[in-house]
């Protein structure tokens, strides 16, 4: 994945200004253009057979980049794959006020139901900014989150 990670960072470095202006929350970014410049990504859902649909990074900084919430709908499962400072947080799955699940330094992709409210918090030492690449899919990757 290490490859990938660096492939992601570096079209965030040359080919936008999310890096520099590192606003906290959600940045939709340019599926065919990302895809032509990692094509490790391209294979990556290939060998998955997923055809990516959009591609966004989220950037926090703090506990309050990204509080408990949903994703819009129709959506269900996403692809989240880490980029650069993971370790030290953890991604937390609601049911109500009751944590469901957690997952912490996400340090490979993981696939999620991005229904489920959920959130991301630091839980000790933590680099910032925590940057992570969200993935959708026109032939979503249901099966993956048996």
């Amino acid at each position: 994945m290490g490859k990938i990670s660096d492939g992601i960072y570096n079209f965030l470095s040359v080919h936008t200004t999310i890096l520099t202006d590192c606003q906290p929350g959600w940045h939709f970014v340019d599926l065919k253009k990302l895809l032509s410049k990692v094509p490790e990504l391209q294979e990556y859902f290939h060998i998955l057979k997923l055809i990516p649909r959009h591609s966004a990074i989220t950037i926090v900084l703090d506990n309050n980049s990204l509080p408990v919430h949903s994703d819009e709908p129709p959506v269900i499962a996403k692809i989240n794959m880490p980029v650069i400072n993971t370790n030290g947080w953890i991604n937390l799955w609601w049911d109500d006020d009751k944590i469901i699940d957690k997952l912490a330094n996400q340090d490979v992709p993981i696939v999620f139901n991005s229904q489920i409210p959920h959130s991301v918090e630091r839980v000790g030492v933590a680099q910032t900014p925590r940057i992570v690449a969200s993935f959708t899919f026109f032939n979503e990757p249901l099966r993956l989150l048996e």
